[in-house]
């Protein structure tokens, strides 16, 4: 990302290459009211990764610890209402077994037989406020999730699902249109790609901000837009560029773009 940074910041050094993030801070945190109902919506058209089609969505989320809600606080959607036509990804229902006080858990949904509201320990703590690497992989054989670069949450299909059908719907960065709730924190570096990356190059790569022209990337949103903005430039430089429009139930509730309260760890190219 290009970045106004140049701060130390994040783990192992890494330099602030981020000069703004995503803030969608008129939601409602813990269980409170996400009246506000503030998001991002990406029409991707044919670019989408529907079906059975394999598929990665990866991003950092600056998540509080009172963030940690499963059912309240969505983190993105794509696909449309109905058993086994959405993707997407809300914070888990439980906590980590034997660390009743650790909620830093995920559950990664297919509204079908993939859904996995998982208790895994992730390796991080729902007691600091802090950025997290998240990535969902779809293989077309299991759900993969992946957590600051190490796989977190593997689901391979229950009740004799083998396959996705995901809807044609449009990307919803923030909200779940289905229960209307949303999450109230920051998003930074998210990308869309029509392959499954692997576990290495999730690994190698989470931390460094991407060139635009990887190969099967088809969105990425840096986040990075001026205060005021509109909508969210789409950076990728191979295909059709999709920019997201910010959206909420008032004017008054739009996401904005600001520097976040920590800097975003990635490492400067």
């Amino acid at each position: 990302m290009a970045g106004s940074g140049g701060n130390a910041g994040g783990s192992g050094g890494a330099a602030d290459c981020a000069g703004r993030s995503l803030a969608l801070l008129a939601n409602g945190t813990s269980e409170n009211s996400d009246a506000a109902y503030s998001r991002v919506v990406i029409e991707l058209g044919s670019a989408l990764p529907i079906g059975n089609t394999k598929r990665t969505v990866e991003f950092w989320a600056y998540i509080k610890s009172t963030d940690w809600v499963g059912e309240k606080n969505e983190i993105y959607y794509y696909g449309t209402s109905g058993m086994v036509t959405a993707f997407g990804l809300d914070f888990g229902t439980n906590a980590v077994p034997g660390g009743t006080s650790n909620h830093a858990t995920l559950n990664p949904f297919t509204d079908g037989g993939f859904n996995v509201d998982s208790t895994a320990d992730l390796g991080i703590t729902s007691t600091t406020d802090q950025w997290v690497h998240i990535a969902m992989v779809w293989d077309g054989s299991a759900l993969l999730t992946y957590v600051n670069g190490k796989l977190g949450i593997t689901s391979p299909g229950s009740g004799g699902t083998t396959m996705l059908a995901t809807g044609a719907g449009p990307l919803v960065i923030g909200c779940n249109p289905e229960n209307k709730g949303c999450f109230n924190g920051w998003f930074d570096e998210f990308s869309v790609w029509n392959v499954a990356r692997t576990a290495a190059e999730l690994k190698d790569n989470y931390t460094h901000p991407r060139s635009g022209n990887e190969a099967g990337l088809v969105g990425y949103w840096k986040f990075d837009d001026a205060p005021g903005s509109m909508s969210a430039a789409d950076s990728v430089k191979s295909g059709t560029a999709h920019a997201g429009t910010l959206m909420a139930a008032d004017m008054t509730k739009l996401p904005t773009f600001a520097v976040p309260p920590k800097p975003l760890p990635l490492v400067c190219p």
